[in-house]
């Protein structure tokens, strides 16, 4: 999955339920292909969207 459908796929997910979670985030991002840069892309979008990470 590109780095630009995981975080639409993250967001629809967080708008749709009021959050994501680590575990959600984690099913859908690549472990093997996963770069720091990319994971912080990804939280500077939820932020931006105002859609909050939780542990639950």
């Amino acid at each position: 999955m590109e780095l630009q459908d995981l975080i639409r796929r993250v967001i629809e997910i967080g708008h749709r339920r009021g959050f994501v979670t680590f575990d959600q985030i984690n099913e859908l991002m690549p472990s093997t292909k996963t770069a720091p840069e990319d994971i912080e892309t990804l939280m500077e979008a939820l932020s931006a969207a105002e859609i909050q990470i939780t542990d639950e």
